[in-house]
């Protein structure tokens, strides 16, 4: 990689990962990867010049519009990991970036966040055109960046952010204080977390008990994520979690989200994930269980889109 090249990676995480950010299936839940990532995205905003002090001062900053994540290999307890971001392209005022954690002993990619984002009033939510100098450091950072992965656009159908049948409540809650930024919103972590219960959900509907992963030895995982944000998500908010399966195939279940604002009834977010489930001996994918395909395809989302 050329200098230049060098020169437009900005470093953006450095840590491990902790007892306490592993999960069940004895791996670092989907919650704290976001975490990791989203605490990279500060670090990146810091080096196109939108400072946490110019954040709080002239409360702008940026926004995620959609958000793409992979993970490629899982990360168990004592791991290290570090991180890096990059601008791919500035079109119209929107940021197209992405944000790679990286598993330091083998210096493999584990997850990857592939982001838009906007810059909006970060109280009132209003877009604003960027400001000059910001957009000059975007510019002079924008790469395609050819020898950095970049994922494919998800193969499976996305769910869209419109009521549909044979949805059900996963989740109720409501945003506390704790789990917000300095501006109120919550936090990305807490989001996907939300989602990461709501997942149990899923598979508890369609018969695949906890009692059941355990007698058959197996574990599940989430591959991938595409999530579209509609409206900010605010400290004190009511949130209902309805979910369903999208379809299912050999290895893997799609499923999706929606996140609603109790208060005025409107999705708030959006998002498909892409599951499998693995050996917890071996590691390894196996065959989707039977449960899921003796699911009637009635409640399949994928034939209301």
């Amino acid at each position: 990689m050329t200098n230049d090249k060098l020169a437009k990676i900005i470093p953006v995480y450095r840590g491990g990962v902790e007892a306490w950010e592993c999960d069940q299936m004895l791996h670092m839940n989907v919650q704290f990867y976001s975490a990791k990532a989203m605490a990279g995205f500060s670090h990146l905003q810091n080096r196109i010049g939108l400072s946490p002090v110019r954040i709080r001062t002239e409360k702008h900053g940026l926004r995620l519009k959609t958000l793409r994540i992979q993970y490629k290999s899982e990360m168990r307890m004592g791991a290290l990991m570090h991180g890096v971001a990059g601008i791919r392209s500035l079109e119209e005022d929107v940021v197209a970036g992405f944000i790679h954690l990286y598993d330091t002993a083998k210096d493999t990619i584990s997850g990857v966040f592939e982001f838009t984002a906007d810059y909006r009033h970060l109280e009132t939510g209003e877009p604003a055109p960027l400001p000059q100098d910001v957009k000059s450091a975007l510019t002079s950072l924008a790469d395609a960046h050819p020898d950095q992965y970049c994922p494919a656009p998800m193969k499976h159908i996305l769910l869209p952010a419109k009521p549909m049948n044979h949805m059900f409540e996963t989740n109720r809650s409501a945003v506390d204080v704790w789990e917000c930024d300095g501006f109120g919103h919550i936090e990305m972590r807490h989001i996907i977390g939300r989602f990461s219960d709501a997942a149990s959900h899923i598979m508890q509907s369609v018969g695949i008990t906890r009692e059941i992963q355990m007698q058959r030895n197996l574990g599940s995982a989430a591959l991938e994520y595409f999530a579209e944000f509609h409206q900010p998500i605010r400290k004190a908010a009511s949130l209902v979690v309805k979910s369903g399966l999208l379809d299912r195939m050999d290895k893997t279940f799609a499923f999706g989200h929606h996140m609603i604002n109790s208060d005025n009834g409107e999705i708030v977010n959006n998002t498909t994930i892409l599951g499998c489930y693995f050996d917890m001996t071996a590691r390894k994918a196996v065959k989707l269980p039977q449960e899921y395909h003796d699911v009637s395809e009635e409640r399949l989302l994928k034939h209301q889109i």
